[in-house]
């Protein structure tokens, strides 16, 4: 923890240390600067994994592999970027020896090669099938599909406040009403492997009874459209106000196979209400840049196990309140919700804080900051020579030192 403060302000303005002592060989005492009730739930972030410091410093600046200073099943051999990460297994392991020699996790970014490669043999287990790909791999008699079955994730686009047609609300409600969520998100997530996000954060979360998302509504969204002073005063089939027509750019990247499907059926769908779209599919990174009024996302949505987090962090504040804007792609800005989300900083009763941030989506859904479209599940191909894999339903575990081969 004091390694990881020390090297990230990020992690040391969310934790809030103000010192770390130890009690006894099984107890630390952590010291906060102001209530942190959320803490526990905050240490699960790779950043403050556990490690061997001062193996890590002895080893140097830019060999952490060879430090051996993590504490796993597997111990990291080679890591290239984007492209493998080799590791051997542990003899010394707290849990016992991993059955494996070790694990070799190869990056093959693009879906369908990724399926194609699990069903030749190359690899025993891959992640993010695609629908397709989910019933191809049903279908092999040596391939089986596994999930945990909690949508962890939420698949969604930010709306971007700062161009000149969505920083109109009536424009924003007219093209969440314009856009059939439910019906895409049977295109990306149907069932068994994700459900609808009618709001950001799944029910496993929290519940929000009287909390709902724009339904679909074309005949609203054109009325919205005509109180916003747009019509098709030329007859092509699309709107304009005092000349200029009405045209968004929808961005994403190909890495997540939803991105372009919802993409494309959100174009379809503008277009019936008279609401040109430009389908901009890139990198992920073009989020940062200002030409886009949608952009799709897969982000993590159960952050430490706290719901107000997991709200303020999609808005451009920490739990605390303190603004960061450390995900706030579409530049919105409330005082208002801020002051809710402050209502946080002491709060330890679980209850209490789902209330916050039920009280804060419904700000965020009413002012359309976001348009969720399913919670996905971590679906996974797997080979029939795989033993004992148990699908977690975070995205940081997916493997622990049970996993075996069969011969």
């Amino acid at each position: 923890m004091e390694r990881a403060t020390r090297l990230s302000t990020a992690v040391a303005d969310s934790l809030a240390i103000d010192s770390v002592s130890v009690k006894d060989g099984q107890t630390i005492i952590v010291t906060t600067l102001e209530p942190r009730p959320t803490l526990p739930g905050l240490l699960t972030s790779p950043a403050v994994a556990i490690t061997d410091v001062a193996a890590i410093d002895a080893a140097g600046e830019g060999n952490f592999l060879n430090a051996g200073a993590l504490t796993g099943p597997y111990i990291p051999t080679e890591y290239v970027i984007e492209e493998r990460l080799e590791s051997v297994a542990y003899d010394d392991y707290w849990g016992g020896r991993p059955p494996l020699a070790g694990i070799n996790q190869v990056a093959i970014s693009d879906t369908n090669s990724r399926e194609l490669a699990l069903q030749a043999g190359d690899v025993d287990v891959i992640i993010n099938l695609s629908p397709e790909g989910v019933q191809a791999i049903e279908a092999h008699p040596e391939l089986q599909v596994l999930t945990a079955g909690i949508g962890t994730s939420v698949v969604m686009w930010w709306v971007n406040f700062e161009r000149e047609a969505l920083s109109d609300p009536l424009v924003r409600k007219a093209v969440a009403h314009a856009i059939d969520r439910e019906s895409i998100s049977g295109l990306v997530a149907p069932a068994g492997t994700g459900s609808f996000a009618d709001t950001l954060l799944p029910e496993a979360l929290v519940s929000c009874p009287g909390v709902t998302g724009p339904g679909f509504d074309p005949a609203l969204a054109r009325e919205l459209l005509s109180e916003a002073g747009y019509a098709d005063t030329d007859g092509d089939g699309f709107v304009e106000k005092d000349g200029q027509p009405l045209e968004i750019v929808i961005g994403g990247y190909p890495q997540r196979f939803q991105l372009p499907i919802m993409a494309e059926a959100a174009q379809a769908m503008l277009a019936d209400v008279g609401i040109g779209v430009e389908v901009q599919i890139t990198e992920w990174s073009a989020v940062k840049e200002p030409v886009w009024d949608l952009f799709g996302w897969y982000n993590n949505v159960v952050d430490a196990g706290d719901p107000v987090l997991n709200v303020s962090k999609f808005v451009g504040l920490e739990a605390n309140a303190e603004s960061s804007a450390a995900n706030n792609y579409g530049h919105y800005d409330n005082t208002g919700l801020a002051e809710i989300v402050s209502q946080a900083g002491g709060v330890s009763d679980l209850e209490e804080r789902k209330r916050i941030a039920c009280e804060a989506m419904a700000v965020t859904t009413e002012e359309v900051v976001l348009l969720p479209v399913a919670h996905s599940y971590f679906v996974y191909g797997v080979s029939e020579r795989v033993t004992d894999f148990d699908p977690h339903p975070a995205h940081l575990y997916y493997f622990d030192h049970r996993i075996g081969l069969t011969e």
